[in-house]
């Protein structure tokens, strides 16, 4: 117990002087032991190397400050302990897998290394302790990653230590995230991803698993409610395997969420949502956008849907299967509507119709579902032609022999794309900046309404544009 709280005080001593000279010899000559000694116990609680540790940690922290501020990469190579802007741009390229000079071009993934807490408590005479997969990436990393299947996807990946090409991206493609929109009835009821309201399907986590080459097991609802002891114990067998979990639903509205750690034995599970979890009075309280872990009681009867990761199995190159994601669209245009949910071009004219229904509109009172919807109708669209222009443009070049599909769907997306800044720029804002009581006014949702069918007309185009081509 001596050395658990020895290392968590190193641990303390190493983030409160981040930014000065400190090594492995200092921190031991702090508690006097000798530091090949040392270093051997820190390695061996926390898994890593001390200079590893703080590598990690000023990599993390510097990734953040070319993010958030505007300083220059040779200040913060300085800031953070390197000699020169290449050795710290040697360091930073290896640590997150791009330059630092990218970051100013476009959309880049940091990773992300939390400082480390070493958790023990004592029960029964047994120390137990908090047990975390390593190098999971916390989700919404990117905050236009707003599909959660895609997203978990992605991190598991990751840790998997995987080729990079298995990103946000890929999966949104691959799965169809990409080329649907969706629309739930009864009206206004808030609407998401295709890989989530259609996951009992399994056609778009079985796309995505089948793309990355690993087997997988899907637990519904009504299984996990009989056979809640199981799958608690599953879980936790699974993480101490270091396999991740997916689960839809364990903290927040049931989108996919990671669980990929445990604490006090299986009592708590732990891991990363686009939602923080705290139980307050036996009631979950949501908190949009989570930083840090969520660690929430071990009940499972609120969770949709899980999903557990198997063995690896023959896949598809990244082009293949990229190329595949393409010439499935005629599939995706072919998803039929129901009467509870609507999809494709049938979902824009739902979403166009209910504009018009002046009941839902009557008084300010009643904005608060209406914006809601509209909104995540409005994300999911800009969403997928926020991505889609390199999507396609990386399948251009990994796949030449569809250009003749590619340069027609670019060319189709381009004009959604375009009545979608006019949707944009008359609603005033994408989340109605100007005026958030507009939608009161009859005659500014029907023109709003015509907007959006233009917007699901060059969707129309667009996916059948495929089939036409080939």
């Amino acid at each position: 117990m001596e050395w658990i709280n020895i290392v968590q005080n190193a641990l303390n001593d190493i983030e409160d002087h981040l930014l000065e000279d400190i090594n492995a010899d200092k921190i031991a000559s702090q508690y006097f032991i000798s530091s090949v000694y040392f270093q051997k116990i820190f390695s061996i609680i926390t898994g890593f190397t001390i200079n590893d540790y703080i590598k990690n940690r000023r990599l993390s922290l510097a990734g953040e400050e070319l993010v958030n501020n505007q300083m220059k990469i040779i200040d913060v190579a300085f800031k953070y302990g390197y000699e020169s802007p290449e050795s710290f741009t040697k360091a930073f390229t290896r640590f997150h897998g791009f330059a630092p000079s990218q970051m100013r071009k476009g959309i880049c993934k940091l990773n992300y290394f939390l400082p480390l807490n070493i958790n023990i408590q004592v029960n029964g005479g047994f120390i137990t302790s908090r047990k975390l997969i390593p190098n999971v990436e916390r989700l919404y990393q990117v905050k236009s990653e707003n599909y959660m299947f895609p997203s978990c996807m992605r991190s598991v990946m990751s840790a998997f230590h995987e080729d990079k090409a298995y990103d946000f991206a890929f999966f949104a493609g691959v799965c169809g995230d990409f080329f649907t929109q969706i629309w739930l009835e009864p009206k206004w009821r808030y609407n998401d991803s295709y890989s989530n309201v259609c996951k009992a399907t399994q056609k778009p986590i079985k796309a995505a698993f089948d793309a990355c080459g690993y087997e997988y097991t899907y637990v519904d609802h009504a299984q996990i409610k009989e056979n809640e002891a199981e799958m608690l114990q599953r879980i936790i067998a699974s993480i101490d395997k270091g396999l991740p979990v997916l689960a839809f639903g364990i903290v927040g509205p049931p989108v996919c969420s990671m669980i990929c750690g445990y604490a006090e034995e299986g009592k708590q599970l732990i891991g990363w949502s686009q939602f923080s979890g705290e139980v307050i009075e036996d009631e979950i309280i949501d908190q949009v956008c989570a930083e840090n872990y969520f660690q929430v009681e071990s009940v499972l009867s609120h969770v949709e849907t899980l999903i557990f990761f198997g063995k690896k199995k023959p896949r598809s190159s990244i082009a293949e299967n990229i190329k595949q994601s393409i010439l499935n669209i005629p599939s995706l245009a072919a998803l039929p509507s129901t009467d509870e949910l609507r999809m494709g071009k049938d979902a824009f004219d739902a979403w166009a119709d209910s504009l018009l229904c002046d009941e839902y509109f009557e008084d300010e009172t009643m904005l608060e579902g209406p914006l809601d919807t509209y909104q995540s109708c409005v994300v999911q669209t800009g969403t997928n032609l926020f991505y889609l222009e390199s999507y396609l443009e990386h399948a251009f070049t990994l796949c030449p022999e569809i250009e003749t599909e590619l340069k027609t769907l670019m060319d189709l997306f381009a004009k959604e794309k375009e009545a979608f800044d006019h949707l944009i720029e008359y609603q005033g804002g994408y989340f109605f900046e100007k005026d958030r009581k507009a939608l009161l006014d009859k005659s500014f949702r029907q023109g709003l309404a015509k907007h959006v069918i233009t917007v699901g007309n060059c969707y129309e185009k667009a996916i059948h544009s495929i089939k036409e081509t080939r």
